[in-house]
């Protein structure tokens, strides 16, 4: 699971989202990777290869790929 923390004025904030909720646990061990925004971008070029490859607007697209891709499933 990947989870990207904000920064914040004390820290890092780590969005609480489903895939944490449904952690049984109590406690979790973080393994934690400092990317620059440079890294975090050249990730991406590949997508730039791919046919079809537009601009939609859209900032979650790789987050929500399967909703959108396949629909939200019940």
């Amino acid at each position: 699971m990947t989870v990207e923390a904000i920064k914040v004025q004390n820290g890092f904030l780590i969005p609480f989202n489903e895939p944490l909720r449904k952690i049984a646990h109590d406690r979790i061990l973080l393994e934690i990777a400092i990317l620059e925004q440079k890294q975090i971008e050249e990730g991406y070029a590949i997508l730039d290869e791919l046919a079809g490859f537009c601009a939609s607007g859209r900032t979650d697209a790789s987050i929500k790929h399967d909703d959108i891709v396949y629909g939200k499933r019940a």
